[in-house]
């Protein structure tokens, strides 16, 4: 069963609870749904489409493309997504729980930020008006 067409397979599981948006607010309490979520989507991607869970990669967005905590199950083969200012696996994501509960409350995400993007925009406007208020600074000395 193990199709050719599944070599681009990308599917997501959307958590049920709505009051989880992001990797940001996951804490050690979560690490029982994310293990489900793994299990249950690794499960159902086999019995659907017959790929091996060693074939598959299993992670979460930051930022997400949409604020619903959402997990992305891919090919090994599939890159779309995964890149590492983005993606973070959820096997790393349990163990850093596991270690600190409060892990990702704490840790400073670094992430790839598109031009043209509302965030974009402010952060330019920001650092735009503050490298004025240097040459002011700068001007007086």
């Amino acid at each position: 069963m193990n199709h050719p067409s599944t070599v681009d397979l990308y599917c997501l599981g959307i958590c049920k609870q709505s009051d989880i948006s992001c990797l940001r607010e996951l804490t050690n309490k979560h690490i029982p749904l994310l293990k489900s979520m793994m299990k249950e989507g690794l499960a159902a991607i086999k019995s659907i489409y017959g790929v091996d869970q060693d074939q598959i990669r299993v992670f979460v967005h930051y930022q997400p493309q949409f604020y619903h905590f959402h997990v992305h199950f891919t090919r090994l083969e599939n890159e779309v997504g995964c890149s590492v200012e983005r993606g973070h696996l959820i096997t790393d994501i349990i163990q850093n729980l596991t270690l600190d509960g409060d892990y990702y409350k704490k840790r400073t995400i670094t992430y790839k930020l598109k031009k043209g993007t509302t965030l974009h925009a402010l952060i330019g406007a920001y650092l735009e008006e503050h490298a004025r208020d240097d040459e002011e600074l700068e001007d007086r000395k």
